[in-house]
């Protein structure tokens, strides 16, 4: 990792009904609901009080709605404008393939499932990507960018963002708790991160 990469705000999208149904999403198009929404909003009103991501800042989110509905928030509070907004396929989700609309522990308890977190890394689902896939769109994403940065993506495809960047093992990156209604400082070595509603209190 470069040490004069510029720093990255990172954040995973608010809920889904999805979400609170214990579904895997990947690539299907869910949108937030209520309460996604107010993790959103409280996530821009955090943003909005840091210098640092509220300034000269690049913005880019995943083409998926319920990113694009979180940077809607986030934008709004920080007086983006929509051309500002690079929306990037590399920040989108790990496909997982024929599991999408499946509940958790039913891809857990399948014997296609690595018990180990380190083969879990390698593991791709069957039309869809692995943790390996993911670091390396990541990487090649990570290349491109010059000056502070605010991305809003997902939990599959952050855990490689946030471990690539903070220098984690395989093993603790497919275990890595991705937080929604938080944001990620990230920087070289370092991942930090903040409750938004800690925050705008």
């Amino acid at each position: 990792m470069s040490k004069s990469r510029p720093p990255i705000c990172f954040v995973r999208h608010g809920e889904t009904d999805w979400n609170v149904q214990g579904l895997i999403q990947g690539w299907t198009d869910t949108p937030l609901n209520a309460r996604g929404h107010i993790q959103a909003r409280a996530v821009a009103q955090a943003l909005r009080a840091s210098p640092e991501f509220s300034g000269d800042c690049a913005f880019v989110v995943s083409p998926l709605l319920r990113a694009r509905q979180t940077m809607a928030h986030i934008a709004e509070a920080l007086d983006v404008a929509p051309r500002h907004i690079a929306v990037d396929p590399a920040v989108k989700e790990l496909g997982f393939g024929v599991w999408e609309g499946k509940p958790f522990w039913e891809l857990k308890s399948s014997p296609v499932y690595p018990a180990h977190p380190e083969d879990r890394y390698f593991w791709r689902p069957e039309r869809g990507e692995s943790y390996e896939d993911g670091q390396a769109r990541i990487e090649d994403w990570l290349g491109t960018l010059d000056r502070p940065t605010v991305v809003v993506a997902h939990g599959a495809i952050g855990r490689c963002l946030v471990a690539g960047i903070a220098g984690l093992p395989h093993r603790e990156l497919v275990e890595l708790t991705m937080h929604q209604g938080y944001y990620c400082r990230l920087e070289p070595g370092r991942a930090e991160w903040f409750d938004a509603k800690a925050d705008a209190a």
